[in-house]
This record gives structure tokens, C-alpha cells and sequence, in this order.
């Protein structure tokens, strides 16, 4: 139920989630611009994202140099990524060429979109009837409670791809209260540039006309109905469908193909099946319960999930049954794929998109008289949260490939390795690796920092020399010895606390929203 306020007591409700909302930003901005690391494109999704941005600003093209991409019809390498997180990064390069260093001023987009996402979060729990406090608890959990921390931080896709999915099932369920075709507007195109930065979410679409359905299901006159449902699916495709093709006309321009998104050319010329790989139970055990990528190890308050979900179902039917087919969807179709595990990365990144779905419903659980009068429970759920906390905590502190490297150097763990003529080779952990919990990341993530905490106090920088291995550069690395903040590795380095002093107004910024923040809800 929808709650009412006379219209001068709803304006004013409306002013307070406002400023929830803004300061609920400038909160998460400011926490995840300050545990950002140093090294942000190390990865090849990293250097995709800035090297495409960088050619459509600077030669108006779409090509990248040799060596990091996937070879072209006509020649040139190409990124083998959707173009949509290129093109979000185009007005962060700009801004970033106006102050002399456009990939740092990329390497924000992460932060500045997941913080989006914890706003968007809050206000989603806000539009089903959820006090401020249930609504803020929420987007906390999510913030700081869940992975969507330690993937900010990285340059995967992720963080874009979960904001957009999520808009699209807001604004689609604006729609069916409000029936304002913009809403639906704004949902169309919010899932097509979901899927111009992954694919996999076209798997949105069928729980979005879900949601449809069991709103439309609830009138009498069934030929109404129908008509009703034909116009709004007719719309809601013709924008999505722009977006399909702009997604085949980039195919075509890459790799001569309307169909070749460059993954299939990497399959042939590595001799890998990607969707066919891995066994269903497989793929579905290692995202739910295995040590190494269990979904609810990374995100243990996601947990609490299943004690909401069915008093959610209850108030919001057709929003219930969309998030379970979000999450059923993804589970089912990404346990095939032969890198289910999405290795080299913290956590079950593929996964991160399903995380508001998630966490939204426990909002229910915060607005009972249950909560209220169970101290024993409130207990239960805030060690849950302090748990996960602590654990993405860790994730921030050590740079994730550090694991990796960890098991190769030291562990002696020989990867598998797929490679094919132009193409960059595929690295990853032998597949036994995830099952194992003497090697879970989570519990390394601590072993790491315990003797981080030790050694640091000593550790002095030296450049390796010019004909050092592979090997041997990475183990002098920074990242290797110091905790991944920016503003560390800037004294260790540099031996100057410059990195200390611009970090502290991002640390004033959270302590002054974070105590706006109480007494709005207090």
C-alpha cells in the first residue's frame, strides 16, 4: 500500500526524501572515491572502457591500438565489450582532458554510478510505501553490506549494467501505478542501454512485461486488457529496438557481422564453448554455495532476503514475481557459461546486477511490529550486517588480483590457459579452485591483510630492474605490500602526506552526511 499525506504534508515528505537522497549521494560518492585504488586499469575491462572513449573524442573512431583488443574485418583491433559503458565514459574523458588526466577522471565512473545506484535503491524502497528509516537501512546494507563496494572500486561493467537494469524495473513500476508513458519511456531505454553494456540484459525483458502482466491481470474486461498490454509492449519495444540496432551496427562495424559481438571470434580462435562449458549444478553450486564464489559469502546480508521475500510478494505481487525471474533468469542462463566465476575479479561479479534484487524486499522486514519488539532479531540482523561489512571491508583493502597472484607465485597453482591467433589469451584458475576452502579469497583477503598490517611499516619502494621477469616485477609492485588506497600509495611512494590531505574532505564529507543522514531518520 501506497502511503498518503494531505498535499501540504506531502510536499514536505517529498522535501525530506529529497534530501535523504542527495546526502545519501554525497555520502557514498565520497566513501567510494576514498577507498579507491591506484592501479584502476590494470584489467583489460579497464583499458577497454578508456581506450574506446578515447578514440571516438580523439579521432571520432572506434578502433584501439594493437595488442588489447580482438582483430577487425578491416584490420584494426576492437574492444569485444558492449559500446554503452565506452560511451557513458565519453563526458568523464572530457572533463578529465580540461584538467590534464582523462583516466582518472574516468576511473570515478564507477563511484559516482554505484553511488547512484544506492540512491536509486532507497528511492525504490521509498516508492513502494517504505518508512525513510526501512528505506535508508536498505540502501546502507546495499552500499556498504554488499559487493556493490569492491565493485565500484573495479572497472568491470557491472556497477553500469546494475544501475540501468534497476532504473528500468523502477521506472516500469512507476508506470503501472501512475500509468505516465514517460516512465515507460525511460524504462525501455534504460534496459536498451543495459544492453548496449551487456547482453545478458535482454533477460530483464520478460520479468518487466511480468510486472505488466499482473498489474493489467487485475481489470475485468479482458479485451480492454489485451489492448491495453499490446500498446504498452508495441511501445516499450520500439525503444528498446534502437538500441538493438545501434548494438548491430557497432557488430557490423567491428567484425563485419550484424551478429559477431566478438565473443564467438574468441571462442573459434581459442577453441572454447562458452555457454555450453560447465554443467548447470556446477555453475549453480559455485554461485551459491561454493567458498570461492558463493554469492551469499560475498554478500551476506542478502541472506535476509529469504525471511522478507514472502511478506513482499504479498504487498507487491507483480514486483515480487519480476525479482524472482530476474534472479532465476541470470542464475540459470550465466551457470553454463565455461567462466561462470568471472575470473580475474572479487566475488561472483555477474551476479552484481541481481544484488538490489536482493536486498530491496528486506525493507519489509524493517517495517514490522516484529522488528520492533524482537530485540533478539535486531541482533541477529545487525551482527549479519557487521559481518558483511567486515568482509567488504577486506575486499577494499587488498587489491583483488593480488589472490591471484598469490596462487601462482606462491601457491604454485598452475593456470589453465586458452589462447588463439589475435585474440589475448584467457588465464583462470584450475575450476577445483573455487570448491576448495583452503582457498576461498575471502579468508586469503584477511591473511593478506594481517601481514600487510605487519610489514608495511618497513616497506620501501624500488623499481625493479629493466630486465626483470614478469614475476619479479609483480612481486615488487605496490599493490603487492601496501593497503589499495590511493592516498597510501601516494606517502609510500612519494614519502609526502599530499595524498592525505586531499583525502580528508571526502572523510568530512561522510562524517557530515552520515550524521544528516541519522538525524533525518531519527
Amino acid at each position: 500500500m501506497r502511503l498518503r499525506f494531505p498535499e501540504g504534508e506531502h510536499k514536505k515528505e517529498n522535501k525530506v526524501v529529497r534530501f535523504i537522497a542527495f546526502k545519501l549521494f554525497g555520502f557514498f560518492v565520497a566513501v567510494y572515491i576514498l577507498t579507491l585504488g591506484f592501479n584502476f586499469y590494470s584489467t583489460d575491462a579497464g583499458q577497454l572502457r578508456i581506450e574506446v572513449a578515447r578514440s571516438i573524442i580523439e579521432r571520432f573512431d572506434l578502433s584501439i591500438p594493437d595488442g588489447i583488443g580482438i582483430r577487425g574485418a578491416d584490420g584494426r583491433e576492437y574492444s569485444w565489450v558492449g559500446i554503452g559503458s565506452a560511451l557513458l565514459a565519453v563526458p568523464f574523458f572530457i572533463a578529465g582532458k580540461f584538467i590534464g588526466s582523462p583516466e582518472n577522471a574516468v576511473s570515478i565512473m564507477n563511484q559516482m554510478v554505484g553511488a547512484a545506484t544506492v540512491v536509486l535503491v532507497f528511492l525504490f524502497s521509498i516508492s513502494l510505501g517504505y518508512s525513510k528509516r526501512a528505506s535508508l537501512f536498505v540502501a546502507i546494507f546495499y552500499g556498504i553490506g554488499t559487493m556493490a563496494w569492491p565493485l565500484a572500486k573495479q572497472p568491470f561493467d557491472h556497477t553500469v549494467e546494475t544501475f540501468f537494469v534497476l532504473l528500468s524495473v523502477y521506472c516500469m513500476h512507476l508506470y503501472v501505478v501512475d500509468k505516465k508513458f514517460s516512465r515507460l519511456i525511460v524504462s525501455a531505454f534504460s534496459l536498451g542501454f543495459a544492453f548496449i553494456i551487456r547482453q545478458t540484459s535482454i533477460l530483464v525483458i520478460l520479468p518487466l512485461f511480468i510486472l505488466m502482466i499482473v498489474h493489467y491481470s487485475k481489470r475485468s474486461n479482458f479485451k480492454a486488457t489485451v489492448s491495453l498490454m499490446a500498446r504498452d509492449v508495441v511501445l516499450f519495444s520500439l525503444v528498446f529496438l534502437l538500441f538493438i540496432g545501434l548494438s548491430l551496427w557497432y557488430n557490423h562495424y567491428r567484425f563485419g557481422s550484424i551478429f559477431e559481438t566478438g565473443y564467438s571470434l574468441i571462442a573459434a580462435r581459442t577453441g572454447l564453448d562458452f555457454f555450453t562449458g560447465t554443467p548447470l549444478l556446477t555453475g549453480l553450486g559455485g554461485f551459491l554455495i561454493s567458498p570461492g564464489k558463493g554469492f551469499f559469502y560475498y554478500s551476506p546480508v542478502a541472506i535476509l532476503f529469504f525471511f522478507s521475500i514472502k511478506a513482499f510478494i504479498k504487498k507487491h505481487t507483480g514486483l515480487g514475481v519480476s525479482f524472482i525471474f530476474i534472479i532465476i533468469s541470470y542464475l540459470f542462463f550465466l551457470s553454463k557459461n565455461v567462466y561462470w566465476h568471472g575470473d580475474w575479479a572479487w566475488g561472483p561479479r555477474y551476479l552484481l546486477v541481481l544484488t538490489p534484487f536482493f536486498i530491496i524486499p528486506i525493507a519489509e522486514f524493517f517495517d514490522t511490529n516484529i522488528w520492533l519488539e524482537k530485540k533478539l532479531r535486531r541482533f541477529v540482523v545487525y551482527s549479519i550486517f557487521v559481518l558483511s561489512l567486515v568482509i567488504q571491508l577486506a575486499a577494499v583493502s587488498v587489491v583483488f588480483d593480488k589472490y591471484f597472484w598469490n596462487l601462482q607465485i606462491n601457491e604454485k597453482i598452475k593456470f589453465t590457459v586458452a589462447q588463439g591467433g589475435s585474440v589475448q589469451p584467457i588465464v583462470e584458475p584450475p575450476p577445483e579452485t573455487y570448491f576448495d576452502w583452503h582457498r576461498s579469497p575471502i579468508l586469503a583477503q584477511f591473511r593478506f591483510i594481517y601481514k600487510m598490517g605487519g610489514d608495511i611499516k618497513d616497506y620501501r619502494y624500488s623499481e625493479p630492474p629493466e630486465n626483470a621477469t614478469l614475476v619479479e616485477g609483480i612481486k615488487v609492485r605496490p599493490s603487492m605490500h601496501i593497503f589499495d588506497f590511493w592516498w597510501l600509495y601516494k606517502y609510500y611512494l612519494d614519502r609526502n602526506y599530499s595524498g592525505f590531505v586531499v583525502a580528508l574532505p571526502f572523510l568530512l564529507i561522510i562524517i557530515y552526511s552520515a550524521s544528516r543522514l541519522w538525524k533525518a531518520v531519527v
